[in-house]
């Protein structure tokens, strides 16, 4: 049985064509820059199978070209002889709302719902939407299934997800803390289980995805109870290019002085974070390198984020009423021996007791045996947990 995963950016769209019953990937790939100039070659396109790679441009200009050219892709490279081996497609769904806490068959009624939801998640929903009618059509006997970013989120209590505002303003608009990033939160938190040999409904766990875009998680029991990420992916922690939380009367304050509605979505969105705090870059390779050089601002971005990680984590810790594991993963926290370093250290109220060694060897055990939390690095594997939602849906 195979399943195809999908996931569908602004500008780029991400497969992984899975056989489903030993959970290998047969093939993948990545097509980026779709439609970034308009012409038909700027799209760069990598395809991986059998631990071989090529990488080209591919004349494709938008998402329904690639999308051809990926089945096209499969076929020629003999990962499948006909579409109709394609058993399910797992679509990644950045924002499912309220209404959506589990995989879902998707049919009318769901891209009705998919439609509406647009206006929570507009860089992302609009695109996966198209994308999946477009496999709808391209695939007419083969089952269509949403993920949805959003859906772990939704055991949330009351307490966490609702904002100091009105009451009303929730009812009407659904203006709530949704969190993003579920499909990673839920997989590390599921493997750090695995690695600890215990069930996860036993633990309490916080999950820390970092990367350009960042959100912790704390996971009692198997469920997640909060989550940094709100109404949209800007709140929580400083990203790379996004501000984080921040006093909102910042904003009036700043309109006050001059800067349009516009100007400071843009400066908050694509200004701010590691970029707007270093002055050198959004990528944190980069601020690692030059704070190892001795550069202030690039000190001054990572004592920032590694404060406001540290900050929730305790925070998270407080309100499941204990710690169990601290489980980092995401391009940052799988990669960043130093930012891991700088977060746990200052930890040991919680029962962290760090082992440094270990982590700059890169072990995926980063405390010592006699440490009463335990802290560890796991790999994300997002399309790994879509296939497996994807397949369990397909299943009944």
């Amino acid at each position: 049985m195979k399943i195809l995963v999908v996931n569908a950016g602004s500008s780029s769209l991400k497969f992984q064509l899975f056989d489903a019953r030993t959970e290998t990937v047969l093939i993948k790939g990545t097509y980026d820059g779709i439609a970034l100039t308009g012409a038909e070659s700027s799209c760069e396109r990598k395809i991986v199978m059998a631990d071989k790679t090529d990488r080209d441009t591919c004349t494709v200009g938008d998402h329904e070209s690639a999308i051809g050219d990926m089945l096209e892709t499969l076929r020629i490279k003999g990962a499948i002889s006909d579409r109709a081996e394609i058993a399910a497609v797992g679509h990644r769904v950045v924002h499912g709302g309220e209404r959506y806490s589990a995989t879902t068959l998707i049919d009318g009624t769901v891209m009705s719902e998919l439609g509406k939801n647009a206006l929570l998640a507009p860089l992302h929903n609009p695109v996966g939407i198209a994308c999946i009618e477009i496999l709808i059509h391209d695939l007419p006997g083969t089952r269509q299934y949403a993920i949805f970013d959003t859906a772990f989120h939704q055991t949330m209590p009351e307490e966490a997800y609702l904002y100091g505002l009105p009451y009303a303003l929730y009812k009407q608009f659904g203006i709530r803390k949704y969190g993003f990033h579920g499909t990673s939160h839920k997989y590390v938190s599921l493997k750090a289980a695995e690695i600890l040999g215990r069930n996860i409904a036993e633990l309490k766990i916080v999950t820390c995805h970092l990367g350009n875009g960042q959100s912790i998680c704390a996971v009692k029991h198997g469920r997640s109870v909060d989550t940094s990420m709100g109404f949209t992916p800007l709140e929580g922690l400083p990203m790379g290019t996004r501000s984080g939380s921040f006093d909102p009367e910042i904003v009036f304050f700043l309109m006050g002085h001059g800067y349009t509605a516009a100007a400071i979505k843009s400066i908050i969105n694509k200004e701010s974070g590691l970029l707007g705090l270093s002055g050198i870059s959004s990528d944190h390779r980069a601020i690692e390198e030059a704070m190892h050089a001795g550069d202030p601002n690039a000190i001054r971005a990572e004592k920032v984020l590694a404060n406001r990680i540290i900050c929730t984590i305790g925070a998270y810790a407080a309100e499941m009423g204990g710690l169990d594991t601290v489980v980092f993963t995401g391009g940052i926290g799988e990669n960043s021996p130093t930012l891991r370093r700088d977060v746990l250290e200052n930890l040991g109220l919680l029962g962290i007791n760090f082992d440094d060694e270990k982590n700059r060897s890169r072990a995926t055990i980063l405390t010592r045996p006699d440490s009463r939390v335990v802290a560890m690095v796991v790999p994300t594997n997002e399309e790994l947990q879509i296939m497996r939602e994807a397949r369990a849906a397909l299943s009944g």
